[in-house]
């Protein structure tokens, strides 16, 4: 045998010329040098095995030993044929020990491959295993699995070195060849050892990165995975040989081990549809890297890089950083290398011209092993060639130029070379193969497009030698020769191939492939016996372009019917799609490759999945109607609170203007400011606390009517919580210890980061726990014409994720994390350290960014330091906000001092531009002042960084609040971009909220919603992440949507309204609804509108629209401005002619009155420039949704905080919301303001509309506002946080749950009940009676529950921690419940307020079958941890 250069006798080395450079001279000495620089260092994650340096660098010595005594040596070739695990690395380090060269084959590769490898490189030695070594020759083989314990008892410690001078071959990779058969590439130490030095620096991988090493070692790019990872000390992350190589379950698998470095072939990156927001470095190559790619991977804070190199020039020989938006190229030499470009005489073309790639320096591999002939043609001695190297370039057989910037532009290939899902195929090889048959006269192998677009497939084209050609002969011949990349998937017969005028087959003229794919089965055909069976097999006979008469239903699915991996992701995607079976995964087709295994393993009956561990709600009491009298009485007693409420708020007003009898001068209008200051923080600081706790005290658990004492006292103690300073406190240190002060008890080192909570005397949040951001906690609520009150408890460590509700009696264990948007509904029990998300809440895999910090360990607690800073960034926010209105005050009072009442009015109209652009400065600079300049990743919350992040928090929120009329308009991307966003151009944004700007990239085109939340940051156990989020190029995200930090949504995807997006990422052009979502194969079309209305107005229509936003933005503040001084001006002509205790008791009578002016002045603007609203469908640019939105931000911004917001929950809202246009029947309890159509809302009789609740009758969908009428029937209940879509109907008597969505078009029919995201109909089960496995409450009574001695609620009753639970749902684990490590241990129970003396918690009892409401103590405190009962 001999090579090119010659083997041994008399080497060729491409040693680099020059000074010696100071880096290991062979390759394992680079992971030696690690070994000794940090031996205890994490080498190598295998599954649940680590391994260190050192104990890697011990097996390697042990296998090394034993192979040297088997004749391992420098000069030698050992061959390895090994399933990826941690042995493959021992092995390639003990090889390289010993001095010999390896030769990697891939344990896939038919066996016939094998035995050419083994002979055409000389194999001294195959280390293997049995079951891989089956069918070979035994001599020279050494199975791993039959010598374990023969090697453990090796030394361990280092062997020799190898001597200087040795063989300099480290080892031959075989290629695709064009002779039928593949070529070996001899590469040498000198050539590896300069890459691994110069490349580690260009990838920069750190000692603290985890490498994925996903590529088999038999191709030369799972060389950039190991040998920088070995360099540099970081941890190489072995990546699994099943189902989890490709797809969502890769994203997850990546996700789960927290790889940070990642190489692969675009066709792989393309099938991940999720984000991964641990990856700091993307290495794409081995084929051209589309686009699209780049816009969807690249991010700020993560390197995207193209490599391009063949194998003969050692792995990599150029790299290029990816950027969205700039052309893909593959960049410029790796240092040491260089390139030219040569035409066919082997001369420079000019700069820009196109010509073969050429590579030179110390990466030139020696040759091609045993291929003199081949060897020269490729490896050319050139005077281009660097003194680096040793004279010779490599012809890549790849065309390119260099474009302006001097980058490399690459073009395809010269040759017959293709690349098929990152594997490089000669052609030829396949053709040679081919015309061994005995029936095939002449044959064309191609990279072609079939017509049924499965996307490029190989095509094999022959002409027949005979009449008939056997194609299923050929294709048994095709697949025993040639590994499973390069088997073609059809046999095209032709009578002639296309030619040209020079003789050469004209590729391009080949016809695509029409007939069907090759089926290789030997069985008999089997037809389907179930519609299922059916189902299953018609996709995959469309996923493989088949007819689905050819598909047994036992045939094997990869080695029968020719299917691969991306065809086996696109069959899993079509049974999602259609809805076949239960949600099938990758790994089942892996698992059950034949149509019969796989619909068994999606039958529904047989998969116990149903139900999945969904809590029913309380049994349904008969609902209570309230009569006239009691709805007129609440309402007249709910008056006089607002009354004695704004006569608080105005004292300091009257009486200034009393005591100077309404004389307007500099010191009156000072000490005006300075008395309405000081009631202001007064009444916030103070007295709202105390009032709270008075209006709170001795409640009890229970029902209680609608319109009675108690509803009216829980209304009026949420109405001064709003108004209390727990929306600045909360996210910061302060807010829990506030909320002890109101009565709620609340442990240690507990993050609130909402303020949407109520009856805080009913509120337990127990040490450790996290409520995340605009969280809903109420202990009470309103249905059926009766308000339920019961205890809230959130137990140690728990989570409560961002976006939630959780509902009265709700209990959440400790440790247990509930997911965002997820609804937990009344008296529902979330067992300890368990993962539950959605609506309804039901168990699902755990959060990453939770588990992560949980993993953690708890963060420091809040030092001494902190706090007081935490209360000077809390004095600094109220005067932020006062500041705020010091110029729009100072230029009306200076006007009114300087030339009266009547030119004050006209500046007051003025003022808006003024106090807009006073709240965006204050907010921005205080925003650049303070925020966080970090990149992503995590960080401590209860830190000097924690609290800038709370303080950047709040004055975002504090731009919603006072200029909430800027949002929804043109400006919005001015001002995000201010905040450090990048906005892309014609990007529409809302009022998004719980925004990290600086972490946001929303591309060009995209729309945001309402309420919607993109990319908030994640507490947990005393850490935060931040994650970069993007929202790609005309993508749309719902109102109330929660897209959490490190999503990246597709271009023109779509997440639907309350929808929080899959885990695995969003891919372009998908349709997302739900929580949990579910893709949507198809949405409603939105007809045919012109892009001059929907992406690309005119100059003439952005002018338009600026002008109209700009006073859209600042004309609330305006009318406020006016109301406010129309206030002081009645007030100043009252306090001339009356006494001062009239002047007392009329001050709150004109702050109504004028406030009730602004809400008349904002209906008469809707009759004015809306008119009636009706059914309709306009474009985003339309002149008609200029004056809707207009009209709506009039009334957000304006009408609902002057008076509608107060007057929400009370009988005197529905008769201003008539005014508007709405139609609101009689004795209805309506609690929300989110409604902005009007006229196309229909609320019946004794219907209950719950807080927050939006009765949605307006989407943007494509860039379409498309607004339909909403009906809520009579005697209906639409729960917290619902929202109701257009062109809906919500039944008399439904009831509907909180953080709810009804669809579009849909109808609730009457008396049923309902709940999730989408709704779901729920069976009631009759009061007192307990459905299976779900013991349930009974029926409350109408009165208030009797007092009862307060004890803990959860005490123990099994002192020996012998208590079960009865899981509720399917009797099987399915696998989808992840339980959480514990990382607080030894936790107490928490201890709550009593509820009814019948247990209002889902806990069986022990076996014996005593039960008591003290069974749950297990989940939320206490040592110990106990399981769900599944049996």
């Amino acid at each position: 045998m001999t090579m090119s250069p010659t083997r041994a006798a008399d080497p060729v080395t491409p040693v680099p010329a020059g000074p010696p450079v100071r880096f290991p001279d062979r390759l394992h000495r680079f992971f030696e040098a690690t070994v000794a620089r940090t031996p205890d260092a994490v080498a190598l994650q295998d599954g649940a095995l680590e391994l260190t340096y050192a104990e890697l660098d011990a097996r390697a010595a042990q296998l090394a030993r034993y192979l040297q005594a088997h004749g391992a040596a420098p000069g030698r070739r050992i061959g390895i044929l090994l399933h990826r695990t941690w042995r493959t690395y021992a092995v390639l380090l003990a090889v390289l020990k010993t001095g010999a060269a390896f030769v990697p084959i891939d344990p896939a590769a038919p066996p016939d491959r094998v035995g050419y490898i083994r002979d055409d490189a000389g194999l001294n030695l195959l280390v293997t295993t049995s079951d891989l070594a089956a069918e070979l020759p035994r001599d020279g083989v050494i199975a791993l699995d039959l010598c374990t314990d023969e090697v453990a008892r090796l030394p361990r410690h280092p062997v020799e070195p190898v001597p200087p001078g040795s063989d300099p071959l480290a080892y031959i990779i075989y290629t695709s060849g064009s002779s039928g058969r593949p070529k070996g590439v001899a590469v040498a130490h000198p050539s590896i050892c300069n890459f691994v030095h110069v490349i580690t620096g260009v990838y920069d991988v750190r000692p603290h990165d985890r490498v994925y090493q996903g590529m088999t070692i038999s191709f030369d790019f799972s060389i950039e995975e190991i040998w920088p990872t070995f360099a540099a000390g970081a941890t190489l992350v072995v990546g699994p040989t099943d189902s989890r190589r490709i797809g969502a379950e890769l994203g997850d698998f990546l996700a789960e081990t927290g790889v940070t470095v990642l190489c692969c072939v675009p066709t792989l990156l393309a099938t991940i549809p999720r984000e991964l927001p641990a990856l700091r470095t993307l290495l794409v190559g081995g084929e051209a890297c589309p686009a699209g790619l780049v816009e969807r991977w690249a991010r700020p804070g993560r390197r995207m890089l193209n490599t391009y190199g063949p194998t003969e020039t050692t792995v990599t020989c150029t790299w290029g950083e990816l950027h969205p938006g700039k052309p893909v190229t593959i960049g410029r030499p790796v240092p040491t290398y260089s390139a030219v470009i040569l035409d066919d005489q082997l001369r420079e073309v000019r700069h820009g011209e196109v010509g073969e790639l050429c590579i030179g320096g110390p990466g030139v591999a020696v040759g091609y092993v045993n291929l003199p002939e081949k060897t020269a043609d490729r490896f050319v001695r050139h005077p281009a060639a660097p003194r680096n190297g040793d004279g010779r370039l490599y012809r890549t057989g790849d065309l390119a130029r260099f474009d302006e910037h001097g980058e490399i532009v690459y073009l395809g290939r010269a040759d017959d070379e293709v690349k098929i899902r990152g594997h490089r195929v000669d052609l030829g090889e396949i053709e040679s193969v081919a015309l061994e048959h005995a029936d095939v006269e002449s044959a064309v192998a191609a990279l072609s497009k079939p017509e049924d677009g499965t996307g490029e497939e190989l095509t094999v084209y022959v002409v027949a030698a005979r009449p008939e050609v056997d194609r299923a002969g050929l294709h048994e011949l095709l697949r025993t020769r040639l590994p499973e990349y390069m088997v073609p998937g059809y046999v095209e017969v032709l009578d002639r191939l296309p030619m040209m005028a020079s003789g050469k087959v004209d590729r391009p003229k080949l016809p695509a492939p029409s007939g069907p794919r090759i089926v290789s089965s030997a069985g008999p055909l089997v037809e389907p016996a179930t519609e299922l069976e059916t189902a299953v097999r018609d996709v995959l006979a469309e996923a493989l372009a088949l007819d689905p008469g050819q598909v047994s239903v036992e045939a094997d699915f990869f080695t029968e019917l020719g299917g691969h991996s991306l065809l086996a992701a696109r069959v899993v995607t079509l049974l999602r799609e259609r809805g076949i079976g239960r949600t099938p995964a990758v790994r089942d087709l892996y698992e059950h490759p034949t149509v019969r295994g796989l619909a068994g393993a999606l039958d529904p009956e047989s998969a116990a999945e149903q139900g999945a561990g969904s809590v029913p709600p309380p049994p349904r009491p008969e609902p209570l109607r309230h009569s006239r009298r009691r709805y007129t009485a609440a309402g007249t007693a709910q008056a006089a609170a607002l009354f004695v409420l704004m006569l608080t708020m105005t004292l300091p007003a009257a009486g200034v203007y009393a005591w100077h009898d309404g004389q307007v001068a500099p010191a009156v209008l000072a000490q005006l400011a300075l008395g309405s200051t000081a009631i202001f923080l007064l009444q916030r600081w103070l007295l709202a606390p105390l009032a709270v706790r008075a209006l709170t005290a001795r409640l009890r658990p229970g029902s209680h009517p609608l319109w009675g004492r108690v509803h009216l006292r829980l209304w009026a103690a949420d109405m001064l919580l709003a108004m209390s300073p727990l929306p600045v406190l909360s996210g910061g240190p302060l807010a829990p210890g506030y909320l002890r002060l109101l009565g709620a008890r609340i442990g240690r080192d507990v993050h609130v980061g909402t303020s949407v909570l109520s009856l805080p005397s009913m509120l337990q949040v127990g040490d450790g726990a996290t409520v995340g951001y605009g969280a809903a906690l109420r202990p009470w609520t309103v249905a059926d014409g009766r308000v339920t009150v019961a205890p809230i408890a959130v137990g140690e460590g728990a989570h409560v994720g961002a976006g939630s509700v959780v509902e009265p009696g709700a209990v959440i264990g400790a440790d247990a994390v509930v997911g965002e948007q997820s609804a937990v509904a009344a008296d529902q029990l979330i067992p300890r350290a368990e993962h539950w998300a959605g609506s309804p809440c039901v168990p699902d895999a755990a959060d990453a960014a939770v588990a992560e910090l949980t993993e953690r360990g708890p963060a420091p607690s809040w030092t001494r330091r902190h706090l007081a800073a935490a209360v000077g960034g809390v004095a600094a926010l109220e005067l932020v906000a006062l500041a705020s209105l010091v110029p729009a005050v100072l230029l009306v009072w200076t006007s009114l001092l300087l030339f009266g009442a009547g030119p004050a009015l006209a500046v007051a109209f003025l003022v808006g531009p003024v106090f807009v652009v006073t709240v965006c400065v204050l907010v921005a600079a205080g925003r650049w002042i303070v925020s966080p300049r970090t990149g992503p990743g995590v960080f401590p919350a209860r830190s000097a960084l924690g609290l800038r992040k709370w303080f950047g928090d709040k004055l975002l929120e504090m731009s919603l609040a006072f200029t909430n009329s800027l949002y929804a308009t043109l400006y919005t991307s001015l001002w995000l971009r201010l905040l450090g966003a990048r906005v892309g151009r014609g990007a529409e944004v809302s009022t998004a909220s719980h925004i990290d700007p600086e972490m946001l990239t929303i591309s060009a085109g995209s729309f945001v919603a309402d309420m919607a939340s993109v990319g908030s940051a994640t507490f947990h156990n005393g850490w935060m992440v931040r994650r970069p989020t993007l929202v790609g190029r005309r993508a749309f995200v719902g109102n109330a949507a929660i897209v959490p930090a490190g999503t990246t949504l597709g271009d023109e995807s779509l997440i639907g309204v309350a929808t929080v997006p899959p885990p695995s990422g969003v891919p372009r052009e998908t349709t997302w609804l739900g929580s949990p979502a579910m893709n949507l194969p198809v949405r409603q079309d939105s007809g045919e509108q012109p892009e001059s209305l929907t992406f690309r107005p005119s100059r003439a229509r952005v002018a338009e629209r600026l002008g109209i936003e700009f006073l859209r933005a600042t004309l609330p503040a305006s009318v406020i401005a006016v109301s406010i001084h129309l206030f002081l001006q009645a007030l100043s002509d009252v306090a001339r002619t009356s006494s001062a205790w009239t002047v007392v008791l009329a001050a709150p009578a004109l702050a109504l009155g004028t406030a009730l002016l602004l809400v008349l002045l904002v209906a008469a603007v809707k009759w004015l420039v809306v008119g009636t609203y009706r059914a309709r469908t306009e474009p985003l640019w339309s002149r008609f949704v200029r004056r809707s939105e207009f009209v709506t931000g009039l009334y957000e911004a304006a009408a609902v905080p002057a008076l509608l917001g107060m007057l929400a929950g009370t009988p005197m809202l529905p008769p201003l919301l008539r005014l508007m246009g709405a139609r609101i029947g009689r004795r209805t309890c309506v609690s929300t303001t989110y409604l902005t159509e009007f006229d196309l809302v229909d609320i019946g009789d004794d219907a209950v509309v719950g807080r927050d609740v939006s009765l949605q009758t307006h989407l943007f969908e494509d860039r379409v506002m498309k607004m339909a009428g909403i009906r809520v029937a009579d005697g209906a209940s639409v729960g917290d946080r619902a929202i109701v879509l257009y062109d809906s109907v919500v039944g008399a008597g439904v009831r509907l749950e909180p953080l709810s969505l009804v669809m579009k078009g849909e109808h609730l029919p009457a008396g049923s009940r309902w709940r999730g995201i989408t709704a779901q109909p729920v069976v009631d089960t009759p009061a007192g009676t307990a459905a299976a496995g779900a013991p349930i409450a009974s029926a409350a009574t109408v009165a208030p529950a009797a007092p009862v001695e307060e004890t803990d609620r959860l005490r123990a009753v099994d002192p020996e921690r012998t208590t079960v639970l009865t899981r509720v749902g399917p009797v099987v684990d399915t696998g989808r419940t992840l339980r959480m490590r514990s990382v607080q241990a030894g936790r107490t129970t928490p201890k709550l307020v009593a509820s009814s003396a019948v247990g209002r918690h889902r806990v069986a009892g022990p076996r014996s079958g005593r039960a008591g409401a003290g069974d749950a103590v297990s989940l939320c405190g206490g040592r110990s941890r106990h399981r769900v009962d599944e049996r």
